[in-house]
């Protein structure tokens, strides 16, 4: 080897072996959720009667789960709808549209790099 690689491969461990020893170190994010762990702090009363009708336990009323349990119940409601996923539930004509063109893409560039890899000459 020579030193360049030698010296970029040493600075890299010193990179990653600090990121990897700094990352437990830095404190947890409690934006969504507060501080304290307890969910149902930020819950509004309407919410609170929300999370009663759809049997959500007081202790994981939160708005996230509100909107999981409507959408549970929207797709249930509605089966030709889907689940949400509009790559799934979109016709399956369209889904080979779509895997049609990435691999038209792919396979261009892919195509490319081959036929300009047979055309070039060896070093003498």
């Amino acid at each position: 080897m020579n030193k360049p690689i030698i010296m970029a491969m040493a600075v890299l461990a010193v990179f990653f072996s600090a990121t990897a020893v700094s990352v437990p170190v830095l404190p947890a994010a409690h934006a969504q959720y507060g501080v304290g762990g307890s969910p149902v702090a930020g819950a509004s009363p309407e919410q609170l009667l929300e999370c009663e009708q759809y049997d959500i336990p007081k202790a994981n009323c939160t708005e996230n789960a509100i909107l999981a349990k409507r959408r549970l119940i929207y797709a249930q409601e509605n089966p030709s709808t889907g689940s949400g996923t509009s790559m799934l539930s979109t016709n399956a004509g369209q889904t080979w549209v779509f895997i049609g063109v990435l691999a038209a893409i792919f396979g261009g560039v892919a195509a490319a790099f081959f036929f300009k890899g047979r055309g070039a000459t060896p070093p003498s």
